[in-house]
């Protein structure tokens, strides 16, 4: 019997709190309207969100299509091998994407009319507008950093914290499925423009670092080959050159002593074509290898203008802003109404 008393006085005190939130419509309306206008401010305030993506995929190791290439070395005796030992996987390559180091040489980078990404960025946040009153800081030029010119803390702080910054919350970069070699890098800013240029100059860094690293040691081997190939055959054309004036002059030919001239140049002439012929074979055998080497990176998509707004709407805020405030109307008057009834 006390049950069906409590669970009677409990629905009857529900009620009461209905009938009385009921006549404080007004109040709760008043609370309602000022979120929706707080919800709205609140919208209209917030800067645009843009988000550039940007994807591109990485071919597989011994994956270079040179079969018939490696088929042509294998008969000279050389073996262009096909190992996969190397160091940048997709995910070394994402990790590579978001070091400091790539962040930074970005940042440094000139995006347009010599303006660096580091400055563009600064005017775009308004990071600079309380430099004005600050001597050291209105004087602060970020290509110094680049040229390493000198040491400036307030400066390298002031970068440091926002190639942090970028990291951490405005650059994603991660593969499109574990299963694929495809790599996204989404870069979200302010400004369309930037975050556009900003991804793509990421990936040109990162590309040109990449290739770098992978075919240095083949590219120096090239190099030494071609200017070795290229001093020989200026020898070997002036043999040939000399063995022809020779070969012009009017020689008596009961005196053979004076071929002997010619002999040697002829002599020569053979030698350094054998050795030009081996060293124009390594020389292109270098370049089948530095081929293998080089890493072939396509950009399936890029960032296309206009990007998308990732801003939130007015209506979305002022209608959640509405919510919680008509809620907190509700906490606060009943909050009223308890202690009034305790009184």
């Amino acid at each position: 019997m006390s049950s069906q008393i409590s669970l009677v006085d409990f629905v009857k005190k529900i009620k009461s709190n209905v009938d009385y939130l009921i006549s404080q419509w007004k109040v709760i309306l008043i609370f309602s309207l000022l979120g929706t206008g707080l919800g709205i401010i609140y919208a209209w305030k917030q800067d645009s969100k843009y988000t550039a993506q940007l994807t591109f995929v990485t071919e597989s190791e011994g994956s270079s299509g040179l079969g018939g290439y490696a088929s042509i070395a294998s008969q000279f005796g050389i073996d262009l091998g096909g190992g996969s030992n190397s160091i940048f996987t997709e995910d070394n390559l994402v990790s590579l994407l978001k070091s400091r180091s790539l962040i930074d040489k970005t940042l440094l980078s000139p995006l347009n009319n010599n303006i660096l990404f580091i400055d563009q960025y600064v005017s775009n946040h308004k990071i600079n507008s309380k430099w004005k009153n600050d001597s050291a800081l209105s004087k602060i030029n970020f290509i110094s950093i680049l040229e390493k010119k000198d040491f400036n803390r307030k400066r390298d702080s002031i970068f440091n914290s926002i190639a942090d910054g970028i990291i951490s919350s405005q650059l994603d970069i991660d593969k499109v499925d574990k299963k694929l070699d495809l790599i996204y890098i989404r870069m979200i800013d302010n400004d369309m423009f930037f975050a556009k240029a900003f991804a793509e100059k990421l990936a040109e860094n990162a590309i040109t670092f990449y290739t770098s690293y992978k075919t240095k040691k083949n590219q120096d081997n090239v190099n030494i080959l071609q200017r070795q190939t290229d001093s020989v055959k200026s020898i070997l054309f002036g043999n040939i050159n000399e063995v022809a004036s020779i070969n012009d002059l009017n020689v008596n030919p009961v005196k053979q002593s004076l071929k002997t001239n010619g002999q040697k140049r002829q002599i020569e002439m053979q030698v350094n074509s054998v050795l030009y012929t081996e060293l124009l074979k390594n020389l292109e055998i270098s370049k089948l290898s530095l081929r293998k080497e080089t890493p072939l990176i396509q950009i399936i998509d890029r960032p296309k203008l206009p990007l998308k707004n990732e801003k939130k709407g007015r209506l979305l805020f002022g209608l959640f802003f509405a919510f919680c405030f008509t809620l907190f109307s509700f906490v606060i008057l009943l909050s009223k109404k308890w202690i009034i009834d305790q009184l």
